[in-house]
């Protein structure tokens, strides 16, 4: 699949994640280090698969020379299932050079305050330098085994120091006209080899670029498209390539208010508050 198509394509149940690659130089110059912070609520059914795919990207990254040591944290945020210890399951057996943590998170609950308190946890860890990579992704996600690899080298080829991925949609069961109505609002954010859309879920950024604009901020939804117009205004590039794409779940309602999960739930009740066709996809 193209990664325009895939990236538009918000029907059915995908089992398996494939990204189209393009022949791009290698991130950087040496292996860089990583933190992949990842918020959780109530996910005790996705949570597993999420961390092991995000550790099988860490294992190829380390693997090819991109990525140096590596960190990765789960926020169990308010949580009252088993979301916590399937997580610390999922973290038994790591690659080589990576340590994993679950923070338990009691704290305010907008999902953007709890990302930037899981960025500052990772910040105070000895390994994550000012010019360690922090990478986003969601507990109901699952990210290709070329994710970090692939970010780092969007981030080298356009001299970034943040990259916004795509997302593909997982067992979004509309009808035809809501499936041809999230189509358009994606592919109307596409221009070229880039594009305008935003998503917590396949998000990476260098850490001294994020602490220098505040990082996340404590918003109920779009915190990623807020970071990444901070990011703008500063004088920082974004890239925004069409791959590597990260399945995601599009289940209804979301977590968030006015995510993602709510405006795959107004397309389904074809309800007449719609965003407007040009208006980019954040989630």
């Amino acid at each position: 699949m193209t990664p325009n198509r895939a990236s538009c394509r918000p029907a059915g149940t995908v089992t398996e994640i494939t990204s189209a690659r393009e022949e791009l130089p290698r991130a950087e110059a040496g292996p860089v280090r990583i933190a992949v912070a990842i918020p959780a609520h109530e996910e005790a059914e996705l949570i597993s698969s999420c961390v092991h795919a995000v550790l099988r990207a860490i294992a190829h990254a380390q693997r090819v020379g991109a990525a140096d040591r590596a960190l990765v944290l789960v926020a169990a945020h308010r949580c009252t299932d088993e979301t916590a210890a399937r997580a610390r399951e999922a973290m038994q057996r790591l690659p080589r050079q990576v340590a994993a943590i679950v923070v338990p998170d009691d704290g305010p609950g907008p999902v953007g305050a709890v990302r930037h308190r899981l960025v500052t946890r990772a910040a105070e860890h000895p390994w994550i330098t000012p010019e360690a990579w922090v990478f986003s992704t969601d507990a109901d996600s699952r990210v290709p085994t070329d994710w970090v690899t692939g970010l780092l080298a969007a981030a080298q080829h356009s001299r970034a120091d943040a990259v916004a991925g795509l997302v593909a949609l997982q067992g979004w069961h509309a009808d035809e006209a809501a499936r041809a109505a999230y189509e358009r609002i994606v592919a109307a954010g596409i221009h070229g080899s880039s594009h305008d859309h935003a998503y917590a879920a396949n998000l990476a950024v260098r850490l001294s670029a994020y602490t220098a604009v505040g990082g996340f901020p404590p918003a109920p939804h779009g915190e990623e498209r807020e970071l990444l117009q901070a990011l703008r205004a500063a004088g920082h590039t974004v890239a925004t390539p069409h791959a590597p794409i990260v399945l995601t779940s599009a289940r209804m309602p979301g977590r968030a208010d006015h995510g993602l999960g709510a405006l795959l739930a107004a397309l389904a009740e074809r309800e007449q508050h719609l965003p407007s066709l040009s208006e980019p996809v954040a989630g």
